[in-house]
């Protein structure tokens, strides 16, 4: 992996700005003299670009706003003043809503700046496709974020590319694509006689065993459509293919020598794979209201009506002490049930921040982001919360947290788009509970076993079968959904009719385009 690490931390990121004609002389000046005195002093510059003129940003984040977060974006503000001369307004696109009103906020010409965006999950292909983000060409990176491009691997400038443009600053960040981990409520594995959790096999003996003896827990609550990616796909070391919204196509990232691409309709684990689903509906793995469900991911878990979670394990360990500060009892930890299989790391576009095309303020956007990306001081302040109220520091690298995290939280509040391992505090435990053990030892295990595919920087662009995936995606929840979730009578003639309403749809067209595309990238990589 190619890195371009910070040189030198970028002695005058703190410096921030510049204030030109020297300094204000101590006696009183009037006149033509006085005028240009404050005219100078009013030259207010960042890395050479005048930024004299205030501005406010408006920025979209996904998720929801925790207590502390407008406190924190306070102390944020303050600093970009000093920098940069702007502040940011921040609002929030919930996890219910996101897949919804995304869009909705380019076609209505929604006024604002900054939004953060991924590959695979959260509407960066479609919306560049669709004209709605600004191009970030190397002059502009260089002149307005020179900091992000000395720090961002190249690697991560060409996952961002799509037909050879940029449209998003990805992060900078090694983040693991789970595998078979989940947040397990330990209790309960105690009473149900089980130690550990380390096959597929144990786990569903475990979640059987729950869906039967607990009247008011279930595996997963109304969390049912969360199971699929986590159980089937990844820990078959499968990956749906990035910019695939509908997640129809899948390729073998645990087998790099494998650059086949599958549709799942004409791929018998999927069929299989229903059959299962089925089968754990039935059992009341989950209930009937995950097909309309608008809870979020942690929901389920934390008002105790589910024995797991699914989600990447940052947030399964954050979820997973905030259940345990509040239900001491359920001694909540970590289990790896595919502990065999290679470990994908996704690209760095799986998080990053992209500017509005129709923003009035690119320029100064893109500054706003070099400091959130490379202003220590910031970053700290987006990640962590305010210092010596949410977390303290350890060392050069380390934090701890204090009692108010909670109202915060690590890694709580959308700041993926931003994240920078160059200037990353790690936690300080001084005393680890099984839950913090569990993660390190997952964590530790997971990094020997890394493995790179050709196709994990792969996007597809959808954009030349917009007509024949406008319609595919309508079939999706008529069909897909309801396959997902066991929520049918019968599952091969539900396949049959929805594979025959795909061919009437134009998907063969699409396949042909997905290997089209797949083909003249791999060209491209050798």
């Amino acid at each position: 992996m190619k890195k371009k690490l910070l040189s030198v931390l970028l002695s005058g990121m703190l410096l921030g700005t510049v204030f030109l004609g020297g300094c204000k002389p101590e006696t009183a000046q009037t006149g033509e003299g006085a005028e240009s005195a404050a005219q100078e002093t009013a030259e207010k510059t960042y890395r050479g670009n005048d930024v004299s003129e205030p501005v406010t940003i408006k920025m979209y984040l996904i998720g929801d706003r925790t207590p502390d977060f407008d406190l924190v974006y306070e102390e944020v503000n303050q600093k970009l003043k000093e920098t940069v001369n702007a502040t940011v307004e921040v609002e929030f696109l919930s996890w219910a809503e996101h897949d919804t009103k995304y869009s909705l906020l380019f076609s209505s010409g929604e006024d604002f700046d900054l939004i953060f965006t991924a590959t695979g999950w959260a509407h960066y292909s479609e919306t560049a496709n669709m004209g709605g983000f600004y191009e970030l060409t190397p002059e502009f990176i260089s002149t307005y974020a020179p900091d992000i491009q000395a720090v961002a691997p190249e690697d991560a400038w060409e996952q961002a590319q799509i037909d050879g443009k940029i449209y998003m600053v990805p992060c900078y960040k090694n983040e693991y694509a789970s595998g078979g981990n989940l947040l397990v409520r330990g209790d309960l594995m105690e009473k149900y006689g089980y130690e550990d959790i380390t096959s597929r096999e144990e786990l569903e003996a475990f979640l059987d065993d729950v869906c039967a003896g607990e009247e008011a827990i279930s595996a997963l609550g109304t969390g049912g459509g969360e199971f699929q990616d986590l159980y089937e796909w990844l820990t078959l070391g499968f990956s749906a293919i990035n910019g695939d919204d509908n997640k129809l196509f899948m390729y073998h990232y645990a087998d790099p020598s494998d650059l086949e691409v599958r549709y799942i309709l004409d791929w018998e684990e999927f069929a299989d794979y229903c059959h299962k689903m089925k089968e754990m509906y039935e059992k009341g793995y989950w209930s009937a209201d995950s097909l309309n469900s608008q809870d979020e991911k942690q929901d389920n878990f934390l008002n105790g009506k589910s024995a797991v979670m699914t989600w990447n394990l940052t947030n399964q360990l954050s979820y997973g002490r905030i259940a345990n500060s509040e239900h001491p009892d359920w001694n909540s930890r970590i289990i790896d049930f595919a502990p065999d299989l290679a470990q994908k790391v996704y690209p760095y576009t799986n998080n990053g921040m992209a500017i509005n095309i129709n923003s009035r303020n690119k320029e100064r956007a893109m500054m706003v982001l070099n400091e959130f990306y490379t202003n220590p001081e910031i970053y700290d302040l987006t990640k962590l919360g305010i210092e010596g109220v949410h977390w303290e520091a350890v060392g050069e690298d380390q934090y701890k947290l204090l009692d108010k995290n909670a109202d915060y939280g690590v890694d709580a509040n959308c700041n993926w788009g931003w994240t920078n391992e160059a200037i990353n505090r790690t936690e300080y435990v001084e005393n680890p509970t099984p839950l913090d053990e569990s993660y390190a030892k997952i964590m530790e295990s997971y990094a020997e076993k890394i493995t790179h595919h050709a196709l994990d920087a792969f996007v597809f662009d959808p954009t030349p079968v917009s007509t024949e995936i406008a319609i595919i995606s309508t079939l999706m929840d008529q069909y897909y959904r309801p396959l997902n979730l066991g929520m049918v009578e019968d599952v091969d003639a539900t396949l049959a009719e929805f594979s025959s309403k795909m061919e009437d749809a134009g998907i063969q067209k699409v396949i042909d385009e997905m290997n089209r595309q797949v083909d003249e990238f791999v060209a491209q990589m050798q």
